[in-house]
């Protein structure tokens, strides 16, 4: 993701696919994610372009990075996964 106005937005977005849950968590997670990117676009036409055609990608092929699981995972989950990478000295990266 490039460093530019929307990157909280997307840090959070980020997350609540990491969180995971059902679809309609993703639907929700994408939503809120334009309606942010909006808000951070202002009325700045090139930046709303930008926002929507992320927003579009998401919807389009999110479903691959978004974790579909029967309970969102929580702090727990986040901190034994934090100690897997910190034990194999992989880096950490984002999505999928």
């Amino acid at each position: 993701m490039p460093d530019f106005f929307c990157h909280a937005s997307c840090d959070h977005h980020d997350f609540r696919y990491w969180k995971g849950g059902s679809e309609a968590d993703r639907e929700a997670a994408d939503h809120d994610f334009l309606v942010m990117m909006l808000e951070d676009a202002g009325s700045n036409p090139a930046k709303q372009t930008i926002a929507i055609t992320y927003w579009m990608a998401v919807r389009l092929f999110g479903a691959f990075c978004f974790h579909y699981a029967d309970r969102e995972r929580d702090e727990n989950d986040l901190e034994n996964e934090m100690l897997k990478i910190i034990a194999s000295n992989a880096p950490i990266t984002s999505c999928c």
